[in-house]
């Protein structure tokens, strides 16, 4: 018996050696894949739309762009292959994963279901919701005839994320959110014109896709108070875009549902993608927006402090720039007995360097350096108050307080007989903001 078994396990191995049933079965040669660096996902009347691109190829033919619908995510993937020139579609290096605007305020769980089964992407890819905007209309538009989405999309990442990746929200991490606190952050991303762009063409322009020629007046001005740099509240509610047909992305032909692109030249006015704060998902829907202005804050909150840069005014009523670049924030539950949760105190620690100061003549002093650290923390209360008032109320736990009040005290945290989202509304808020400016290039430290 033992003979026998010996000679089946030399039989087996000659014929994996031979190929048949080996591991090298369905293999393929690199040219013979299109490797997708970015996929998009919209939902369309009747199913959803697939939007993939390559990264662009080293003899500047320029990134591999392809856009297909299906009545399921996996139907549109199929009907991709038309486009794909025989090659086998490869998801492995999938990097970025873009959501459209539309198709995230109606349903997140359904691309959070697939992204989670799927066998052939990662859960801890970036997840970014285009604002304003489809994500067809990002991976089929952005770039120039050198540069597409993907190597666009890198650049975005990095100013998102610490060296560490961690600010940028992973789909684990939202769907870790979700299944916890009920709510989620996202980067948000939005589709303009870019740096290089020699005419006033606005970015929902070249296709009217996601409704962007038929935008409310005050998603219009909410555009434009954050493309001029002025401070936003963050308070504005997210507005439904009118009008989200996508039929112009389809062949002209009309008979499949498809499109290819070997190319995004646009001309002199190239469309880009650049950091539009941060969407707020709450019962597996996008429900609002986070300003960018608030990066800090968050950063603060979910433990790693990006660097950002923080404007604010000295003592002669010039604008100052701070680069905030260290800080961490201590949160204490306050009780008013065994259970009930009276309030929340926010304890933080900033530190920052003066980057540019107007042409005053104290600004070595140490007055000087006092006024301007007072002007740092009352930037960054603002801001952190802004952020928890939105969280309290949308009723969205969306910076997981509930478990740092469990850490802190587990044992009234039992005792709560309501949902913490139903007592974060009425909370009182106390916060305390620490400042420190550190070395810098226009002042000395007195």
């Amino acid at each position: 018996m033992k003979r026998y078994i010996s000679i089946l396990i030399v039989i087996s191995s000659l014929l994996s050696l031979s190929g048949c049933g080996g591991i090298h079965t369905n293999f393929r040669e690199i040219q013979q894949l299109l490797v997708i660096q970015t996929l998009g996902l919209d939902w369309e009347e009747g199913g959803v739309r697939v939007s993939m691109a390559a990264a662009a190829e080293a003899s500047g033919s320029g990134p591999r762009r392809m856009s297909a619908t299906g009545g399921t995510i996996n139907t549109a993937i199929d009907r991709s292959y038309e486009l794909s020139y025989e090659e086998s579609i490869f998801f492995s290096h999938v990097n970025h994963i873009l959501i459209g605007e539309a198709a995230a305020m109606e349903d997140m769980d359904g691309f959070l279901d697939y992204l989670c089964q799927s066998p052939e992407l990662r859960i801890d890819i970036p997840l970014y919701i285009v604002r304003e905007g489809t994500a067809e209309q990002a991976v089929m538009e952005v770039g120039d005839g050198s540069r597409g989405i993907s190597e666009v999309m890198q650049a975005v990442a990095e100013i998102f994320a610490t060296p560490s990746d961690s600010r940028v929200f992973t789909v684990a991490d939202t769907i870790s959110s979700l299944e916890r606190y009920g709510s989620a952050l996202v980067c948000a991303i939005r589709c303009e014109p870019g740096s290089e762009s020699s005419g006033p063409q606005a970015s929902g322009d070249s296709g009217g896709e996601g409704g962007q020629n038929e935008e409310t007046q005050d998603t219009r001005e909410e555009t434009q108070a954050a493309g001029s740099g002025q401070e936003a509240s963050g308070e504005q509610e997210t507005k439904t875009p009118a009008g989200g047909d996508d039929s112009g992305t389809e062949e002209d032909s009309g008979g499949d549902e498809a499109r290819d692109s070997a190319s995004s030249a646009q001309g002199d006015s190239p469309i880009m993608a650049g950091i539009a704060g941060y969407g707020v998902i709450r019962d597996g829907q996008l429900c609002k927006y986070l300003e960018p202005e608030l990066s800090v804050a968050v950063g603060l909150m979910t433990g790693t402090v990006p660097i950002s840069f923080v404007a604010v005014k000295d003592m002669d009523g010039q604008t100052c720039s701070l680069e905030v670049y260290e800080g961490s924030a201590r949160l204490e539950p306050v009780w008013a007995g065994p259970g009930e949760l009276k309030g929340l105190e926010l304890q933080v620690e900033v530190t920052a360097s003066v980057m540019e100061t107007g042409p005053s003549h104290s600004s070595r002093s140490e007055e000087y350096i006092n006024y301007l650290t007072g002007q740092l923390e009352s930037a960054v209360s603002r801001q952190l108050s802004s952020l928890l008032q939105s969280s309290m109320q949308l009723k969205a736990d969306f910076l997981g307080l509930a478990g740092r009040v469990e850490r802190s005290s587990p044992e009234n945290y039992r005792l709560m007989d309501r949902d913490f989202t139903e007592v974060l509304p009425s909370l009182e808020l106390q916060i305390s903001v620490s400042g420190r400016l550190s070395h810098t290039n226009d002042t000395k430290e007195a």
